[in-house]
């Protein structure tokens, strides 16, 4: 059933777009909420000024949005009770990142705006996405560390942040022979040492 969107639904439409829809999903959802109407002519010849508004609302929640990307340069710190080898009891979810978000940003946050692939279920550094916005999507670092760290969480936090430190690698025994300029005693044999196929003539003209 074709339809003309009056208001965006996620995952379903933009406000003045025209789609085809199931028509049970049109009956029983779109059209009792006022969400869509039929796609008839009259409401066609409205679906261009409904775009307009919609997309002057986009860009003003774009811009909203950047201004809140800033607030997520320091890393979202999740605290989990922890057990053996860093697995957790239980695991952090995107409602558990929400609400960490959503502290930080001064305002509720809905949980399926975390574009979360899975649980986290061990302590670590994790990159996820958070859509602020449609076309805002920043990644931020989200850190799991035990709630109960002897070390303390935020110190506990900042060692999972650092980055590994390198071991200096020893050179080798013979690296300054290999540079040396002295000649060893094989170099000698081998000066002394007539090519195979050759005699020494030296006696032969005595």
């Amino acid at each position: 059933m074709k339809v003309v969107f009056l208001e965006t639904v996620e995952g379903s439409g933009t406000m003045g777009e025209v789609k085809d829809v199931a028509r049970g999903y049109a009956r029983n959802y779109l059209l009792p909420r006022g969400l869509a109407a039929p796609a008839t002519p009259q409401v066609l010849a409205r679906a261009e000024r409904l775009r307009e508004i919609e997309e002057e609302r986009q860009r003003a929640e774009d811009e909203k949005a950047q201004g809140l990307v800033g607030k997520f340069e320091s890393p979202i710190v999740v605290t989990a009770r922890v057990g053996e080898q860093g697995r957790l009891y239980g695991s952090v979810t995107n409602a558990d990142i929400a609400e960490k978000a959503g502290e930080i940003l001064g305002e509720d946050l809905d949980r399926r705006r975390i574009l979360l692939p899975e649980a986290i279920r061990r302590v670590g550094v994790y990159t996820v996405g958070i859509r602020l916005s449609r076309n805002v999507t920043p990644e931020v670092q989200v850190v799991v560390v035990d709630a109960d760290a002897p070390e303390g969480v935020e110190a506990a936090a900042a060692a999972l942040l650092a980055p590994p430190v390198e071991e200096e690698v020893a050179e080798a025994p013979y690296a300054e022979a290999a540079g040396s300029s002295e000649p060893t005693a094989e170099a000698d044999d081998a000066d002394g040492a007539s090519e195979p196929g050759t005699q020494d003539t030296t006696e032969e003209g005595a």
